[in-house]
């Protein structure tokens, strides 16, 4: 009973180690996910964490010679409280990533300043700080007029793959 317990502990922590690194390494996610988002925990780890814990706790209060009721029980609750406690820590995790996409929508209503200067009736390029990243992209003039480079603008609007921006804020 006790090797048995040993070699369900070390096959299913060493299975979630893997899953782990992989998630964390790699990207790679080889997990059921229910519920809306990844929130990094899964059907897959959280049953290996449990028999992983839970078989651990189970044997070594077997090999202190506890009663066998006490022991299975103290595994059952081990085994809940890591699986509890690991999706606690990847919740947690996960919610630390930054979001790196961006729109133009992003811009609207932000100041920025003319990188390439925008002519009455051309564009030109500003650039705008979206998610603390300095970004550039075309612009034309609101007020149709020239917007030297150097100026401080503000997005108005946008209109197809242009920021209508103004001097006038």
């Amino acid at each position: 009973m006790l090797t048995t317990l040993l070699y369900i502990s070390l096959i299913s922590g060493g299975i979630l180690v893997f899953m782990v690194l992989l998630s964390f390494l790699g990207g790679l996610d080889f997990d059921i996910d229910f519920g809306e988002g990844d929130d990094g925990g899964g059907v897959i780890k959280g049953v290996l964490t449990f028999f992983s814990v839970g078989a651990y706790i189970w044997r070594g209060f077997l090999m202190a010679d506890t009663n066998p009721l006490l022991s299975l029980a103290a595994g059952l609750i081990a085994g809940t409280i890591a699986v509890i406690v690991l999706i606690s820590f990847l919740r947690w995790i996960m919610r630390q990533q930054e979001n790196v996409n961006w729109s133009l929508e992003d811009a609207l209503f932000e100041k920025g300043k003319v990188y390439l200067k925008i002519p009455v009736s051309g564009s030109g390029i500003v650039q705008v700080t979206i998610n603390g990243v300095n970004r550039e992209f075309k612009a034309k003039s609101s007020d149709e007029k020239e917007i030297p480079t150097g100026a401080i603008i503000q997005v108005e609007s946008i209109e197809d793959e242009f920021a209508i921006v103004t001097t006038n804020f």
